[in-house]
């Protein structure tokens, strides 16, 4: 059970990672959801047509980048609202990747077995490798204190827009590889809406671990491992409803929320225009 909450978790992980590192610069990135939605579509597509799973994943990175340089474009440089953008994006990825599922679905693309890693190198790299090497970025390097102080003080700092694109570049490789990861490893091909509120639940979770590494992976491991427990009890068919079981995990989270809110505290700038 805790392998496999270990695993369900992996793309989750890899999009909260990001999260933290792009509300470290003062951006909160909503449109999460729609880069990892993207990023599952074009890992599907670039793996089907090389063959390659390897290739997937550089596909998912890039679409993922697509969404993120069109969320950056709006929320850096013309200074739109980063709510109202966030829920533009993922309005329209979710618009996009069904009417392409929709026009493709029958093609060979969508129907036949996606290629496959031999070994899922992505699940150390996500609870291992990626939180090591982003704490030391963030929080050991001067790149990572301008980072902090965009989201905390960005009057400080020059280049402010500098920092928050790297930022959400590095947010973007993550969830291309959520993403990809997601479709190619976890699933079997792509399908409408696959991502199924994960982007949500990593700005919860990003709340929950108050911005902090250690604290995004303690939440991401209570997620997996309530949804861990809704697959076990869906194999024990307990008679309880189908529907419940899916919920599971969403309400613990729900949960988990309720039972900080207001004992946290935000990056000074975040959300803010710089």
């Amino acid at each position: 059970m805790i392998l496999l909450a270990i695993t369900a978790a992996t793309p989750l992980l890899l999009a909260v990672l990001g999260e933290t590192i792009v509300q470290r610069s003062g951006i909160i990135n909503l449109g999460i959801e729609a880069m990892m939605l993207t990023a599952a579509m074009t890992a599907v597509l670039a793996a089907q047509g090389s063959h390659s799973a390897a290739i997937g994943f550089l596909g998912g990175i890039a679409g993922a980048a697509i969404a993120g340089a069109l969320f950056g474009l709006f929320a850096i440089e013309l200074h739109a609202d980063q709510i109202v953008t966030g829920v533009a994006a993922n309005l329209l990825a979710l618009g996009v990747t069904g009417f392409v599922y929709r026009e493709m679905e029958q093609s060979a693309v969508f129907v036949r077995a996606v290629p496959r890693l031999q070994v899922d190198v992505i699940v150390p790299f996500a609870w291992i490798v990626a939180p090591i090497a982003l704490a030391l970025l963030l929080w050991r390097t001067m790149f990572g204190l301008r980072l902090r102080a965009c989201g905390e003080n960005p009057e400080a700092v020059e280049r402010v827009r500098r920092h928050r694109w790297i930022a959400l570049g590095i947010e973007s490789a993550l969830t291309g590889i959520a993403g990809a990861h997601l479709a190619l490893m976890l699933s079997s091909g792509f399908a409408e809406n696959m991502v199924a509120g994960r982007g949500f639940i990593a700005l919860s979770i990003v709340i929950f671990g108050r911005w902090k590494f250690k604290g995004a992976i303690l939440g991401t491991a209570l997620f997996g491992i309530a949804a861990a427990a809704q697959y076990a009890l869906q194999a024990m068919n307990r008679g309880i409803e189908f529907h419940l079981l899916l919920a599971l995990p969403y309400v613990a989270t729900l949960l988990i929320l309720c039972g900080i809110a207001g004992r946290v505290r935000s990056p000074e700038s975040l959300g803010k225009r710089a």
